[in-house]
């Protein structure tokens, strides 16, 4: 189920329908795009239809739970990032090693959603460094065929640095890290 439209796609996660809705609504309210599931296996048929940018779950729910849950997400997408809610004192912490957050309940609501903006902000930023290593690793030369793989590149070029960068990846590449460096500090 949708909650409500407008920015960055959020699945929340929890057999709780109250709380569930809670923070369905706080997240919506701060603008994101909020869809929900009563239990790990309703959310695994949900993401066959949307891909949530941040998965925000319980651990205690029936059919599968948090911990299942959050290796089936991480098998399918080992980017996303995973909140994960508990309510016991002693939740084994191996388990969610692989999780962005692990949070204590009772939580309040603004807690969850500084997750969420902590966990976007998180995957903006790993995002544009990728494609920065990405295109810095297309402009460099192997050492062992520097005369001949490159010739595109020339020497007075590679010493002008990230200005060279750009040249030599080509400007829809360049375009894209710009675009994606601009998303990330306009949110």
């Amino acid at each position: 189920m949708i909650v409500k439209t407008g920015g960055r796609l959020v699945l929340v996660v929890d057999d709780d329908g109250d709380w569930r809705a809670l923070v369905a609504d706080t997240l919506a309210e701060d603008g994101f795009v909020v869809a929900t599931a009563c239990d790990g296996r309703a959310a695994c048929d949900c993401l066959s239809r949307v891909k949530p940018e941040v998965v925000v779950t319980d651990v205690e729910m029936p059919l599968m739970d948090g911990c299942e849950l959050l290796a089936e997400l991480h098998d399918r997408d080992r980017a996303l990032p995973v909140i994960v809610m508990t309510a016991e004192a002693d939740a084994d912490a191996s388990c969610f090693a692989e999780a962005f957050r692990l949070i204590q309940k009772p939580a309040t609501t603004d807690v969850v959603v500084t997750a969420v903006k902590d966990a976007l902000l998180h995957r903006r930023q790993t995002r544009v460094r990728k494609l920065w290593r990405a295109a810095m690793n297309r402009c460099r030369r192997p050492k062992a065929k520097a005369a001949t793989s490159r010739p595109d590149i020339t020497p007075r070029a590679r010493k002008r640095g990230r200005f060279a960068v750009l040249a030599s990846i080509g400007v829809v590449t360049a375009a894209a890290i710009l675009l994606a460096a601009m998303r990330s500090t306009a949110a």
